[in-house]
């Protein structure tokens, strides 16, 4: 899910009455106001994707007119960051205190129908991140959101929290922003709280799925005459195809532009929903130690040959020491299909990572389970986490897990033969090997189909043209663990990760 930077966040959430600092926006080629706010002044980079700006230098405190100018030119100019759309000049505030707010999307599962979630806190700003444990969660209904009153009377809880009247009218406003946009995810860190006990978004972020913009809404996410932030990398442009070839659900992978600073570890990650990917950010962007090789989403549904897929061009990142898998812990997609996806990319991918994998939804004990069978045999440690283990413990085993330089393996040679099914949609060929299953009896990977699209008739495999293959690896697993591997599953890709 793309990232929406900053100054485009901020015309959102205005647009639905938040109030937000105030300042102005300046592209390459903009002509500079005469007269610049009051100084101090705060010059923000806004970079396509890119968190934690703070550490990388990205965001300045300037005090005179001169330190504005030179600022603002080395901050449009091309950095190992990539080229800013632009810089946002914000206006610096006297705050008593900093709050943290955020929403994001619960795609639901079988028994609950998808809506969102609200986390708020009295501990926001710089550090946030080392203070989730101060979090309060509110679910609420996308169709029918919670007025003022509601937040309000949950608000009432937190004694820290000074009128929290006034904090339910301002946090009504940000779910207004959330579900009127029809966003996945949309933080403000932090809310300032001024000396008058008003508050003001100080700084903001939000994801979006590129299919839920409206047509009239197009040029408020992508707005027209902006300079590219560079091209795709060869990854990324492998992840682009595979969407292409493979739409449903969400596919997103952008690499990270910066240089990691000296002695960090550097962690490839498969951030699964918006939630994964705030907490991520929670827990790891004030810390200079960890350096997170790439943005990632996989969600709404996507089978596991996507996952699969995404995960083998995540793998293919040069540098990486770790793999780390997680989500919020309340997924939609099913958790084992998932670990069936990582346990296949990690055996068959010529650059396997160590990993850490965080397995929260439907079927998330199979997941684990799945894990402990075949964990012995792979060429990398892997750990797993149950839901109710927060992304802080996973990175807490980060330094013990992570290898300077990660196997280089030899991977499963392709399978001979023309398939026995070739699935088009979602695309991926299935080979039988009758010699490896000589019974009259069903085999383990018909069995394990849970859709019935493999059918055992008389001895021989066929296909239910009334059922449908879902791409969930089912079948293979099955044959890898239950029966004597009859079953391959050929899910191509191209030449840049192999």
């Amino acid at each position: 899910m793309p990232a929406l930077p900053e100054y485009l966040t901020r015309t959102l959430l205005e647009n639905h009455g938040v109030p937000v600092v105030d300042g102005f926006f300046v592209r390459i080629g903009d002509n500079i106001p005469d007269e610049l706010p009051e100084l101090p002044i705060f010059l923000k980079a806004q970079i396509p994707g890119a968190t934690s700006r703070k550490k990388h230098g990205l965001v300045r405190k300037v005090e005179t007119k001169s330190e504005f100018n030179s600022n603002l030119d080395e901050l449009l100019s091309p950095g190992d960051w990539g080229q800013a759309d632009g810089v946002l000049a914000a206006k610096g505030l006297d705050l008593k205190a900093e709050y943290y707010a955020g929403c994001m999307l619960d795609f639901g599962s079988e028994r609950q129908p998808p809506g969102g979630i609200l986390l708020f806190s009295t501990e926001g700003g710089s550090g946030v991140e080392g203070r989730s444990g101060t979090l309060a969660t509110i679910p609420f209904s996308l169709l029918n959101p919670p007025d003022s009153e509601d937040i309000a009377e949950e608000m009432a809880v937190i004694e820290t929290l000074e009128n929290p009247e006034k904090v339910a009218a301002f946090l009504k406003g940000l779910i207004s922003t959330f579900i009127g946009y029809r966003l996945t995810v949309l933080e403000i860190n932090p809310i300032g709280v001024i000396i008058d006990g008003s508050l003001i978004a100080v700084d903001c972020r939000a994801e979006f799925e590129k299919s839920a913009v409206k047509k009239s809404e197009k040029d408020l996410f992508f707005p027209p005459g902006l300079k590219s932030s560079g091209d795709l990398t060869p990854l990324e442009h492998v992840v682009e195809l595979i969407n292409i070839d493979d739409p449903a659900g969400t596919g997103f992978f952008r690499q990270n532009r910066e240089t990691p600073p000296d002695g960090a570890l550097r962690v490839a990650t498969n951030l699964c929903g918006g939630g994964g990917k705030m907490l991520w950010e929670m827990t790891t962007g004030a810390r200079t130690d960890i350096h997170t090789m790439n943005e990632s989403d996989t969600s709404g549904g996507l089978s596991a040959f996507k996952s699969y897929r995404i995960l083998r061009a995540i793998l293919a990142q040069k540098g990486a020491q770790v793999l780390l898998l997680t989500g919020s812990g309340m997924a939609f997609q099913n958790q084992h299909h998932i670990a069936a996806a990582v346990w296949k990319a990690l055996r068959e991918s010529p650059t396997p990572l160590p990993s850490l994998l965080r397995f929260g939804g439907t079927d998330e004990d199979r997941a684990r389970d799945l894990f402990e069978r075949v964990s012995a045999d792979l060429p990398v440690p892997v750990k797993t986490y149950p839901a109710e283990i927060f992304p802080n413990a996973m990175v807490d085993d980060i330094e013990a897990i992570a290898m300077d330089k990660p196997p280089h393996v030899q991977t499963p040679p392709s399978p001979e033969g023309e398939p026995a099914i070739q699935v088009e949609t979602p695309p991926g060929d299935i080979y039988f090997y009758p010699e490896k299953w000589s019974s009259e009896e069903e085999p383990p990977s018909v069995s394990a189909c849970p859709t019935g699209y493999l059918l055992w008739n008389n001895g021989k495999l066929e296909v239910n043209p009334e059922a449908k293959c879902i791409g969930c690896l089912m079948c293979e697993t099955a044959a890898l663990l239950e029966g004597n591997g009859e079953i391959r599953i050929d899910l191509k890709m191209p030449a840049e990760v192999d």
